[in-house]
């Protein structure tokens, strides 16, 4: 059972200002958005931005999609225990719920970050709530990404001495039973194998610091070098020679299978900069259209790919499903509420598709 800690003045505030509710209601709340957040995983994430932003896609799911399960969850726990909670009659109340248990949530899970960020798409989706949801999970970001990639202190790796604590004077030891020798022995082994394992514990904390450095380390390694190169192999050119329409998606994507550990590094913008990715503004039409058919279909064959967190692999998705460069936006616009003819800088669609290959492919 989670200890439901003290509410936060952000959440009493919230929920006061939005239904003038100080009491036993809200308290039941908070302790369900706690319970929430406690208990999240990825879908959970997914399921908490949909109804926070308030798409024209079900939180509960589509087609192929697992998310029944976790919508249940959600509804059941954000309640708090009221069983008298109805999600149809109470929309509003559950969107600002749900954004309060992300706000809560992106602080410690890179999952919930990104997808809040790519749900966001630079700013085009502006749901109404108290809070700039979006902004929270950048800040996030930045923090997780630097305590994810965080050097290791030498403390860290130090191993403690266990004792083995017992003791029998000689004197005792003199007059001891058959019965007494056993106990004693019983209780040596006891010790040593409680010394014994908390030895290997340490060992196994201190192996996955370590496997940790070295993943990361080779991370860092294979990025710089691909920086030096300049080269995709993806597409086979040097990277100036990548065009424009192209070259987010591209570069994004390739950084995106040398990343290891979510979020990623807080540089990357500044990677992608560095390889030629730059401000221009592009729409989404030109940019999909660019991607290579075969390629579209190979990278949006995960079961993750949404139209509310992952839009751009979902437009790959839609145009490689239809074969067609114009008959995948009507339906992609139904069902994300966005336009195909947003314009963004380049280097934002590129940073937003990274986001959403993380989420899709690295483990949290």
């Amino acid at each position: 059972m989670t200890t439901v800690p003290e509410m936060t003045k952000d959440f009493a505030r919230w929920y006061v200002d939005a239904f003038m509710d100080d009491g036993a209601n809200r308290d039941l709340r908070w302790k369900g958005v706690v319970e929430v957040a406690a208990n999240a995983d990825h879908l959970t994430a997914e399921v908490l931005t949909r109804l926070a932003f308030q798409t024209p896609v079900p939180a509960s799911g589509r087609k192929n999609e697992e998310l029944s399960e976790a919508y249940s969850n959600v509804i059941s726990t954000i309640a708090g225990g009221d069983v008298a909670f109805d999600p149809a009659q109470s929309v509003r109340e559950l969107q600002i719920l749900a954004a309060a248990a992300l706000a809560r949530l992106v602080v410690t899970h890179p999952d919930a970050a990104l997808v809040v960020t790519t749900a966001s798409f630079g700013g085009y989706r502006k749901p109404d709530l108290p809070m700039d949801l979006a902004g929270l999970a950048e800040d996030a970001l930045v923090t997780l990404s630097g305590r994810k990639h965080a050097r290791i202190g030498s403390d860290e790796l130090k191993l403690g001495s266990p004792k083995v604590d017992v003791v029998v004077s000689p004197e005792a030891m003199q007059s001891m039973s058959s019965d007494q020798w056993k106990i004693q022995f019983d209780n040596l082994r006891d010790a040593t194998a409680t010394a014994i394992n908390h030895v290997v514990k340490e060992q196994n904390r201190v192996l996955g610091l370590l496997h940790k450095r070295l993943l990361l380390d080779e991370e860092e390694l294979q990025m710089l070098w691909w920086l030096l190169g300049g080269y995709s192999k993806l597409v086979d050119k040097l990277f100036q020679k990548i065009e424009a329409t192209n070259k987010p998606l591209v570069l994004a994507h390739e950084l995106g299978d040398m990343t290891v550990v979510s979020p990623g590094p807080s540089s990357i913008r500044s990677m992608l900069f560095r390889a030629g990715v730059n401000t221009d503004p592009l729409t989404l039409s030109d940019v999909v259209k660019a991607a290579d058919l075969n390629w579209s279909k190979s990278v949006t064959s995960s079961k993750l790919v949404s139209p509310v967190t992952t839009p751009i692999h979902f437009a790959l998705e839609q145009r490689a499903e239809l074969g067609s460069d114009d008959t995948w936006q009507a339906g992609w616009s139904g069902l994300t509420g966005l336009s195909p003819d947003i314009s963004l800088p380049a280097i934002k669609f590129a940073e937003l598709f990274y986001r959403e290959h993380i989420f899709i492919n690295v483990s949290a």
